[in-house]
């Protein structure tokens, strides 16, 4: 996900620098129909090699059009159109056409590569905010397929443990997002592409753990992805849909790695850390103030433990806070 943010970054500033721009496209969402932006209405599961379709690109009077893979652009290709009844038919072929629930959200994948062409030709910063937004647009509506399977299937019990866990993941999301990239006056005309590109990265995580909930119930085996053992944000919501405390690692846009550890009712620490393996990360903070270690598990959450302390805090060497909620 990163990747393509910064690959969008790059092709936006080559296109200014060598002022070969388009122009802006209409802020709208109107959906306006463009034959030559449309993508393929399918989604193919098998590696079926390309037997046909391999005639010379045809140049009309004024248009020249690339292929890529699935979807056929042109610079008439209109990135207002709206591809959500698009995606979710395509999800809907996964569905149906996935042995298990394992292969789904594999074949899912094969929907953003669909997709992914769009969001490559992106010459503008409308363009790319517009076109990042069907990758979190696909992931949602898996999601939501998900959970009417679940729902479904799961016993009474078991679906109101969910339930409650899925409504809180719901109400933090918006505040995790900004907490994550920060406010739209810190990010300028790029924030619907950092929050578009977001959204789809802790969708696309939530789909892995309903769809393991899902496999539970079907005796299905499920393995999760791994996930990292250096990045990613972490919360104590108390069983709440609220922030109580949170715990961010990530790389900053200079590359140096970089937390933010911040404790209910007292205070928030930045800081910078040293990756030991195993998902040990050795935390200092900015003044050199507060020492501690981070500790990683993954999908069952993080935890700090203050090692060391320099001047007046609210909180002492050895105390340890847990963030069970990882995003």
């Amino acid at each position: 996900m990163k990747k393509r943010i910064y690959s969008m970054i790059l092709i936006l500033m080559t296109g200014l620098c060598a002022g070969c721009g388009k122009e802006g496209v209409k802020n709208n969402n109107t959906g306006i129909e463009s034959e030559s932006s449309q993508v393929e209405d399918s989604v193919s599961f098998e590696n079926t090699e390309d037997t046909e379709n391999t005639e010379d690109t045809e140049s009309t009077e004024n248009t020249e059009s690339t292929e890529y893979n699935d979807v056929v652009l042109n610079e008439e290709t209109d990135f207002t159109y709206d591809y959500s009844e698009d995606i979710k038919a395509d999800v809907d072929n996964v569905v149906s056409g996935s042995a298990s629930l394992q292969d789904e959200l594999e074949n899912i994948e094969n929907i953003v590569k669909k997709y992914t062409p769009l969001a490559q030709a992106a010459q503008t910063q409308t363009e790319m905010n517009l076109s990042s937004r069907w990758f979190f647009d696909i992931w949602d509506t898996e999601l939501n397929n998900l959970w009417s399977r679940f729902s479904d299937l799961a016993d009474p019990q078991t679906k109101e443990k969910i339930l409650t866990e899925q409504r809180n993941w719901i109400d933090m999301k918006e505040e995790v997002t900004l907490l994550d990239i920060g406010s739209y006056e810190e990010n300028g005309s790029m924030y619907p592409l950092l929050q578009n590109s977001y959204l789809e990265e802790i969708t696309k995580n939530r789909a892995y753990v309903i769809a393991n909930e899902l496999a539970k119930i079907k005796g299905e085996s499920f393995v999760m992805p791994e996930k990292s053992a250096k990045y990613g944000l972490f919360v104590d919501n108390q069983g709440t849909g609220s922030v109580y405390s949170s715990l961010i690692t990530r790389q900053n846009w200079e590359g140096k790695d970089e937390a933010v550890i911040s404790i209910y009712r007292q205070g928030e620490m930045e800081g910078s850390f040293v990756d030991h393996g195993n998902g040990e990360l050795s935390f200092t903070s900015e003044d050199g103030s507060v020492k501690g270690m981070i500790k990683i598990d993954g999908w069952n959450g993080a935890s700090f433990k203050v090692t060391e302390i320099y001047g007046e805090f609210p909180f002492s060497v050895g105390e340890e806070f847990e963030f069970p909620f990882a995003f």
